[in-house]
């Protein structure tokens, strides 16, 4: 193979969220697979860049960021010139800017799109705008990939579902596997861990009022711009003995970090949690999760009653309600965790997705390309 493949999203560095975990790992098991991988992402202004994995050709635009959107300088060329080099092209959405950037580029080759997660938080106007942009780019691409069923029916993808393609996420959850697999019941109280960036939709603020009424220590594994906010609000609840925000977790230390918990919670409460990439990660280290049900593909990846429960979003007594019983019912617990970690396995591993990708391309590359 000497087709080229080119990904464009807003950021680089799988710590910067769930959307740059999925292109680490996408990119980098491509790489192993031959096909030549090129990136084009943004760089916060003033924050340190993220290598790239060996063989994957990268660049970061350093921008400034406006309405949780990068918008570099010469982004518009920049894009082009990526394009001119790429046999294929692969879009994360949302990226509003790229978006509107590449509906001035000549289509000659093919493109895909993965959308994330639609733009939920915005004002009015702004989600109508990025809607109109969405929709004229989403008509000139050759397929649209979802990570979940639920995914798929989202209003942004109406009239485009025959080009749709449901395919869950993978990732290399060898780390989480070896950490879990050391993994034995403990003496001492329970620890909830939490894994994600400290901004509103992941509903902290919810956690905060349920960890009340939760015999439990809680780990916040994660930084970010609520995070001074919810310390206050811990201390206010008389909470922050039993509360300990640990901040940003390099990689290398993730998989211990979430072994040594007892359980993993994602309290979302917006649909621009899609999918859930930290709660995979969890489940893999065989911890039970506790999850929202948000109509995306969240209380899909792990399912109420068999590897964790889930609950209504936004409401802390639920949560509550459900981290108590996994804190009580141990036997339960451990079920839950081991069903999780079989079903991580099974469905969300970059060997299981990996080759699914692929495939896609391989359907949309001319016959000739593919054969030089």
């Amino acid at each position: 193979m000497t087709f080229r493949i080119g990904h464009i999203n807003k950021y680089w560095g799988r710590d910067r969220g769930g959307v740059e975990a999925v292109l680490h790992a996408q990119v980098s098991d491509l790489n192993q697979r031959g096909f030549p991988v090129a990136v084009l992402a943004c760089r916060p202004r003033h924050s340190p860049a993220r290598p790239f994995p060996p063989g994957v050709a990268g660049l970061e635009l350093e921008a400034p960021v406006l309405a949780s959107m990068p918008v570099p300088r010469g982004f518009g060329p920049a894009l082009q010139a990526f394009a001119a080099s790429c046999d294929l092209l692969h879009f994360h959405l949302p990226f509003p800017l790229a978006e509107a950037a590449a509906l001035q580029l000549a289509k000659r080759i093919p493109w895909v799109a993965t959308v994330h997660a639609e733009v939920v938080n915005h004002a009015r106007w702004m989600r109508w705008a990025q809607r109109k942009v969405c929709a004229r780019f989403l008509d000139r691409v050759d397929a649209i990939v979802v990570s979940s069923a639920n995914s798929s029916r989202m209003p942004l993808l109406t009239g485009h579902q025959p080009r749709v393609h449901v395919l869950p996420f993978g990732f290399d959850l060898a780390p989480y596997l070896a950490a879990g697999a050391t993994r034995r019941p403990r003496n001492r109280v329970p620890v909830v861990a939490f894994l994600g960036r400290l901004v509103g939709y992941k509903g902290l603020e919810v956690l905060l009022h349920a960890a009340a009424g939760v015999p439990a220590e809680f780990h916040i594994l994660g930084d970010g711009r609520e995070r001074a906010r919810l310390q206050a609000l811990a201390a206010d609840l008389g909470l922050s003995p039993r509360i300990h925000f640990l901040g940003h977790v390099p990689d290398a230390e993730l998989p211990g970090r979430l072994a040594a918990a007892d359980m993993f919670v994602l309290p979302s409460v917006s649909p621009a949690e899609a999918f859930g990439v930290a709660q995979v990660e969890a489940m893999a280290a065989g911890l039970p999760v506790v999850n929202t049900a948000l109509s995306t593909g969240t209380d899909w990846v792990s399912t109420h009653g068999l590897t964790g429960l889930t609950v209504t979003p936004g409401n802390p007594l639920a949560l509550a309600a459900a981290l108590r019983r996994l804190v009580e019912d141990e036997p339960f617990r451990l079920a839950c965790g081991r069903r999780a970690r079989r079903r991580a396995l099974e469905l969300f591993s970059i060997e299981r997705r990996g080759p699914e990708l692929s495939a896609l391309y391989q359907e949309l590359l001319p016959r000739e390309r593919m054969a030089g």
